[in-house]
């Protein structure tokens, strides 16, 4: 299974339960953008964007990165 980063960042930030306005503080990217680049194609997150976010959630920015999960059947 493929994960996006928008996706992960939104996994790791409700698994931490930091909100989008605590993200904000944390990041001084806006709120109602960090909603928006969780929904938005991953190719459109800046690189830049991602290591603010990664470091205010306190993770690395290649956990964001995650591609595959291997599944066994």
């Amino acid at each position: 299974m493929l994960i996006k980063i928008n996706v992960k960042i939104k996994e790791v930030r409700e698994e931490k339960g930091i909100s989008l306005r605590e993200l904000e503080r944390r990041t001084g990217i806006d709120r109602h953008y960090l909603a928006d680049l969780e929904k938005m194609p991953a190719d459109e997150i800046l690189v830049s964007e991602a290591v603010f976010i990664s470091r205010a959630l306190g993770v690395t920015i290649e956990d964001l990165f995650v591609a595959v999960t291997l599944e066994i059947i």
